[in-house]
């Protein structure tokens, strides 16, 4: 009969299983900014293809992302009981990101410069965009369309051991939303940190094994949902399947 029972449990068994707990400080984030914006940058003297490694690794904090059940009360079915039905889930608005800043402030030049693109300031200068203008009080300008500064962003969370699954997250149709201030003092020195807050659609969590890759938009894994024209139900588990296989 199903249900929560004592059960004896060795201290070998134990140590086996709480040895193996995942540890909050591997990580790897990775950026894939739209060509417009790449392009600006590169304008401003920064190639983000050559620094992408570095200033990826810059991310010394972010979090991983949730979502909750939007959820309507239906009363009067059983007596006394009123039960919650979802009809809708919703996903976090915003991913936030920490980040060490180097010495020449490539990693704020970076996002500073995404969200010049956004909001259209001094993008219209060949050279890469002389703010000088913006120095004016009576300057304006126009925001892009999304379609130019949106972009998928992906955290992949692994362990130190490389041997084990890992969790990797694509954050569809991203861009920065806020450049958080940064406290600077005279008080005791300490690393220059920056904070970005990105919006996005919603978030795709994939379990993979270390050596597999994440699957591209309109292709099925193992246990998704079948259509029509898999027969329907569920894809089976213990098919062959080799990510290999797709290219």
């Amino acid at each position: 009969m199903a249900g929560a029972r004592p059960n004896r449990v060795g201290t070998s068994a134990l140590k086996a299983k709480f040895m193996n707990l995942a540890q909050t400080s591997q990580f790897v984030v990775k950026f894939q900014p739209p060509a417009d914006v790449a392009t600006t940058l590169l304008r401003r003297g920064l190639n983000y293809g050559d620094e992408s490694g570095f200033l990826e690794l810059l991310c010394n904090e972010t979090t991983l992302p949730g979502s909750t059940l939007a959820t309507h009360d239906k009363t009067n079915d059983y007596m006394g009981v009123t039960e919650k039905l979802a009809y809708r889930r919703i996903y976090d608005e915003t991913l936030d990101m920490t980040f060490y800043v180097d010495k020449k402030y490539k990693i704020i030049q970076f996002f500073e410069g995404w969200i010049d693109w956004i909001s259209g300031v001094g993008i219209k200068d060949t050279n890469g965009g002389n703010i000088a203008a913006y120095k004016n009080t009576q300057v304006g300008f126009r925001n892009n369309f999304p379609n130019t500064y949106k972009t998928n962003i992906y955290i992949n969370k692994f362990e130190k051991d490389l041997s084990d699954r890992t969790l990797y997250h694509t954050f569809v149709d991203a861009f920065p939303i806020a450049i958080n201030n940064i406290p600077i003092s005279y008080e005791s020195s300490d690393v220059m940190r920056f904070s970005v807050s990105f919006s996005y659609v919603r978030y795709v969590r994939e379990y993979l094994d270390m050596n597999s890759a994440p699957l591209p938009v309109g292709i099925k894994r193992p246990g998704d949902a079948g259509d029509a024209n898999d027969g329907g139900g569920i894809l089976p588990l213990d098919q062959n399947f080799n990510v290999g296989d797709l290219s």
